[in-house]
């Protein structure tokens, strides 16, 4: 066992390093032949990484075991953190997109309550698109805090059966 580092420490880089893996493949959003299927490459990425940081806290630092809790908390732990990456890729991309794209997103939501019969103006329509980066932040960060919820109930039960890798039985 090497030397023991805090859950909270752990998680804290596991969660940076899984952020900014995940932040990098959905720059692949933007190249129009693989657009189609970065969301299933970064929900494998995200699955394969949390249970790769996982085990390797169980197994280095925590003596080869893990409870149901410790299993929990760093599992949701580490999707706080890359919900907190993730809100700021938000953001920045949000902020990133270019004015001309925006009257574009503007003219079709003004035709399409236009459409439906009901009269908005285009200046409300903007005004109500400033809303947007903070309501993408605030959900993309409560939608991480669910995902790690879930995935830490998974894991907290699966890795505190699981043998440390190298033990023999």
């Amino acid at each position: 066992m090497e030397k023991r580092m805090s859950l909270a420490k752990y998680s804290l880089c596991a969660g940076a390093t899984t952020g900014l893996a995940l932040a990098l493949i959905s720059l692949l959003d933007y190249v129009p032949p693989v657009s189609s299927v970065v969301w299933a490459v970064r929900l494998i990425a995200l699955v394969s990484l949390t249970m790769f940081f996982t085990r390797r806290f169980r197994d280095r630092y925590n003596d080869g075991t893990l409870t149901s809790g410790e299993g929990f908390k760093f599992t949701f732990l580490m999707f706080m953190y890359i919900g907190i990456i993730a809100a700021i890729y938000s953001i920045v991309s949000i902020a990133a997109i270019p004015s001309g794209d925006m009257d574009v997103v503007v003219e079709a939501v003004s035709e399409g309550y236009a459409d439906a019969g009901i009269d908005i103006s285009a200046d409300y329509i903007e005004k109500m698109m400033s809303f947007v980066p903070y309501f993408a932040t605030f959900f993309t960060f409560l939608g991480h805090l669910i995902l790690g919820a879930i995935f830490g109930a998974i894991y907290s039960s699966s890795f505190r059966r699981d043998a440390a890798v190298g033990n023999e039985c």
